[in-house]
Parts: C-alpha cells; sequence; structure tokens
C-alpha cells in the first residue's frame, strides 16, 4: 500500500512540474522592424508572430496612445507582415514601434509588442547620445488602470490555490496513513 502512495506522489509531482513548464513557457506576441536605423520619413518594413487571427493590429508610434502608422490584417497562421512610414518631422533619437490588438470590447485582446527604430541624422549618422524626447504633460505615465481586474484572472488564480491546497490535503492524507506494523504478539512458551 505505502509502494502505490509513493507513486501517486510522484506522479503528481510530475504532473504538476510538466504542467508549470507548459504554462511558463507560452509565448507572446513579436514584432521585428527593418532596417532599425532609418531616416525619418523613411519606410519600415515590419513583422510579426502568435497575434490573434481575427483582429487588426494597430500600429503606434512611440506610445500606447502614439500616432497610428498603420492598421494591418493577419495572415491565417498568425503572422503580421507589413510596411509603416516614420513620421518626417522626427528628430534623430530611439523610439518604438509599439503594436496592439483591440479586442472586439475595445480591450487589449494580446500584451502590446514592440520594436526598437533609432532614426538617424543627416548623412545617416547615427543618433548616439541624442537627447531625450520631451514626456508630455497630458499623458499619465506608465500604464493606467482604468478597469478592475477580470473574473478570468480571479478564476485563475483561485483555481491555482484550490489545487495547492487539494495536493497538501492529499499529501498529508498520505502521510498520516502510512501503515503501521502490526504489534508482534507475545511468544507462548
Amino acid at each position: 500500500m505505502r509502494k502505490f502512495g509513493i507513486i501517486g506522489l510522484g506522479a503528481t509531482v510530475s504532473a504538476l512540474a510538466l504542467a508549470a513548464t507548459a504554462w511558463a513557457c507560452v509565448a507572446g506576441p513579436t514584432l521585428q522592424a527593418t532596417p532599425q536605423n532609418v531616416a525619418a520619413g523613411s519606410e519600415v518594413q515590419i513583422s510579426g508572430i502568435t497575434y490573434n487571427e481575427g483582429l487588426p493590429v494597430v500600429v503606434r508610434f512611440d506610445a500606447l496612445d502614439g500616432p497610428v502608422l498603420g492598421e494591418f490584417t493577419v495572415d491565417e497562421d498568425r503572422n503580421l507582415e507589413g510596411s509603416v512610414t516614420i513620421p518626417a518631422a522626427t528628430p534623430p533619437g530611439n523610439y518604438v514601434l509599439i503594436a496592439t490588438q483591440p479586442g472586439p470590447d475595445s480591450s487589449a485582446a494580446i500584451i502590446p509588442s514592440r520594436a526598437l527604430v533609432s532614426v538617424v541624422g543627416d548623412g545617416g549618422a547615427p543618433a548616439l547620445g541624442a537627447p531625450l524626447a520631451d514626456t508630455p504633460t497630458d499623458r499619465t505615465p506608465g500604464l493606467a488602470e482604468t478597469e478592475p481586474v477580470g473574473t478570468g484572472s480571479l478564476v485563475l488564480a483561485g483555481t491555482g490555490v484550490a489545487g495547492v491546497a487539494l495536493f497538501l490535503a492529499g499529501a498529508g492524507v498520505l502521510l498520516s496513513s502510512r501503515s503501521r506494523r502490526a504489534p508482534e504478539a507475545a511468544r507462548v512458551k
């Protein structure tokens, strides 16, 4: 009986380890820009993978609420291909292209993906030491949380806590119910 308990405990630990590994390896969407060093007003090719099929991808310049450079459709393999034009009045420096995918209810369907683009100066000189752009005063620093935590996140967290509690309860029952040796009868002479 004890042998089955040890095998069961080992199988449970193995299953939990595999599930945790599988959950941790889920990749989010990616965005790549080619070329990365461009002049203001130039075209940049963009590509990406693992976007949600059927929802448009919006590419913005240098901020989540920055100017929209383009809206693209995702192919059946969940890939993104297209090109955008860097605004002509952009001073030399480092900027990001941000790809978002708004869901049907205008909430984010994916984690925004980013690609770095360096706008070069006259003659194609890299923008080493270029000053950072001023931070707009009308924009909240960082991501603004306007909605409470979704029900799905709470259900997922609750399921995880319940799973750990059940595992600990099972381990406690297993350890407390170990078969004890029956006391030996006294020898009769």
